[in-house]
């Protein structure tokens, strides 16, 4: 099925709504911001297919994390569908719903000039080993790029079938960073090269949106430094007090991290309180930070969310990973736990 410039897979979708056993079933439509303006065009098939109650989801989504499960209380559909990643890996909570993870794939043709300017950088920086590296959405663009360095002498290496990096999951990557000369990561925007630029200063992007070729080790080696002159600053000052926050959402409660954050505070002497939230906004930050007076905060529901979205609040957000650093005395940044 074409929508707009993406191709959505048919095939598990078919099988998944006509298997519901109900005359008249109830599905929920979850995708994240990029993909919403897909949802008339899913939803004109999905009625082909049969009769259906439909909702979709307008709550801010993350990724397959962040399944909608307090909108399926009240909804009770008999199928959620979350449009455009697979099935969350790192999950440690079993989500009370039937879900279907579709994938959606981006469908453009990349131009001759910038498959030329991508080989051009890689050969510059001398590389000849290759691992082209992707999320799902891109994987038709990084399957043609691939093909194109092999046709232009490149060894490319990619992932096992069907592993793809997430912001929170590189281990794809990591599989095979030690076999090549350096990395071509095809994603848009910043999220993912910038995640992946944690790992590794060998690394080039191509974003197909903006068909833009650039170096996220720049911003990575900003970030980083940016985030050790915190943490120095914390070494350096008495610290009594700390907040752990955990997800509100299935994917993003990690109760094995929320204990292994815990244990780095007791080694830290620190004395820690545990709130819970689906949804962190600097107002709610605020808030804990007048009921609790922390010296610092630590989120584990995602690990961006400190780098992101809250590196300049007034008092340090951390990530287990960081925390980690600061019991341990480790010195090389760890991303992200």
């Amino acid at each position: 099925m074409i929508c707009d410039s993406y191709i959505i897979e048919e095939g598990n979708l078919l099988g998944e709504v006509l298997s519901l056993s109900k005359p008249k079933p109830t599905i929920l439509v979850q995708a994240p911001e990029g993909l919403k303006k897909l949802y008339k065009c899913l939803g004109d098939f999905l009625r082909g297919i049969r009769e259906l109650e439909l909702y979709f989801s307008l709550s801010p989504s993350y990724g397959a994390c962040d399944i909608p499960v307090d909108e399926a209380f009240h909804i009770r559909p008999d199928l959620i569908i979350h449009l455009g990643h697979l099935e969350y890996k790192l999950s440690e909570v079993k989500i009370p719903w039937r879900v279907l993870y579709l994938p959606v794939y981006y469908n453009i043709e990349v131009p001759q000039k910038t498959l030329l300017e991508v080989a051009q950088t890689l050969k510059a920086k001398n590389w000849r080993t290759i691992a082209v590296i992707n999320p799902v959405t891109e994987a038709l663009i990084a399957r043609r790029i691939r093909g194109y360095l092999l046709e232009t002498g490149f060894r490319v290496l990619e992932p096992a079938p069907g592993e793809f990096i997430l912001g929170c999951d590189y281990s794809p990557m990591l599989k095979i960073i030690d076999r090549v000369d350096g990395l071509l990561i095809v994603a848009g925007g910043i999220f993912h090269p910038l995640g992946a630029a944690f790992y590794t200063d060998k690394i080039v992007a191509y974003d197909p949106y903006r068909d833009v070729v650039w170096n996220p080790v720049e911003e990575a080696s900003r970030v980083v430094r940016k985030r050790m002159f915190t943490l120095v600053q914390l070494r350096n000052q008495p610290l009594r007090r700390a907040v752990v926050i955990a997800g509100g959402r299935p994917g993003q409660f990690r109760a094995s991290i929320i204990e292994l954050t815990r244990r780095a505070l007791s080694e830290l002497g620190v004395e820690h309180y545990v709130v819970s939230a689906s949804y962190l906004t600097v107002d709610r930050l605020i808030s804990i930070d007048d009921a609790f007076k922390p010296d610092f905060i630590v989120v584990t529901s995602c690990p961006r969310l400190p780098i992101d979205d809250f590196i300049d609040f007034h008092k340090p957000v951390l990530t287990p990973g960081e925390v980690i650093m600061l019991a341990r005395g480790v010195e090389k940044y760890v991303y992200p736990w």
